[in-house]
């Protein structure tokens, strides 16, 4: 009778194998946080270290680095710029903004005593209008106003375009566009169905405050940099001298001066005003 060694020898092999690579798992393993505590007591943040309060000990700048910029994600806001409420009538104060310095913030948790309580270290940013500027704008450097008439929902398109872009502000070198003033022009958001060229539409008769706005910034002397004409005359404004307007065109002039200006504007009953005011 023959036994059968080969499957014995194989089974031996196989167990050999799986002792063998347990043991090298161990070994790395072993090897590898034996390293990490080593690593982290000569190159991570020394004991007792927190940031706002939170504990930092022992990490390694990477590990800060991560932590940190989660902080920023969550403590970093944006300037708000003061405006004019239409509504209440009254000027809205800026605010400032702030953005965390991530680069110096995790060098002074690094190199941070032992015990030390470090603070966020945060840029301030300040908002480009102030109610400053806003209360300096004393002088009207030109106005125009036109009257066309028409329904009653032309009418209120004429208002509604004007108050949206009423007491708009433009720093040195900016370009104003009156869709992105104004628009979209949805029903959601005032306006009304009345006659374009060519039909019926909504938001027809903006092409006035357009016009309007355009010979305003004219006679101010300032750039215009986007401004096409209607295809049939209008009865509001000499040939040459309208502006049209629609989704894909616009009409846009640039603050060409070194101050800041401000757009006054309103409408009523057909007829639409547009002053232009600086410091």
């Amino acid at each position: 009778m023959r036994m059968n060694t080969s499957g014995g020898k194989k089974t031996i092999l196989k167990a050999a194998t799986v002792i063998l690579l347990l043991t090298v798992s161990t070994a790395l393993f072993i090897t590898y946080n034996v390293g990490m505590r080593i690593q982290r007591h000569f190159y991570g943040v020394k004991a007792g270290v927190t940031l706002e309060n939170i504990q930092m000990e022992k990490l390694l700048e990477r590990e800060v680095r991560s932590k940190v910029e989660k902080m920023a994600h969550l403590m970093d806001r944006a300037p708000s710029n003061a405006r004019y409420d239409r509504k209440r009538d009254m000027i809205i104060l800026e605010l400032p903004g702030m953005k965390v310095d991530v680069n110096d913030t995790v060098n002074s948790v690094m190199i941070a005593a032992q015990g030390e309580n470090v603070s966020v270290s945060v840029i301030r940013l300040d908002p480009e209008i102030t109610a400053d500027i806003f209360r300096s704008i004393q002088t009207r450097i030109s106005s125009f106003s036109t009257s066309g008439g028409g329904s009653a929902g032309r009418s209120d398109n004429l208002y509604v375009s004007a108050k949206y872009m009423n007491g708009y502000i433009l720093a040195p070198g900016d370009v104003f566009s009156f869709n992105q003033a104004t628009g979209p022009r949805t029903l959601e958001r005032g306006y009304s169905m009345a006659p374009v060229v060519g039909g019926v539409g909504i938001g027809g008769g903006v092409c006035q405050v357009a016009t309007t706005l355009y010979n305003a910034a004219r006679l101010a002397g300032l750039e215009i940099v986007e401004r096409h004409p209607h295809s049939i005359q209008v009865g509001y404004v000499p040939p040459g001298r309208d502006a049209t307007v629609t989704d894909y065109i616009d009409m846009k002039f640039r603050n060409s001066t070194d101050k800041f200006i401000q757009i006054r504007s309103g409408a009523g009953g057909g007829h639409v005003w547009v002053q232009l005011w600086s410091q």
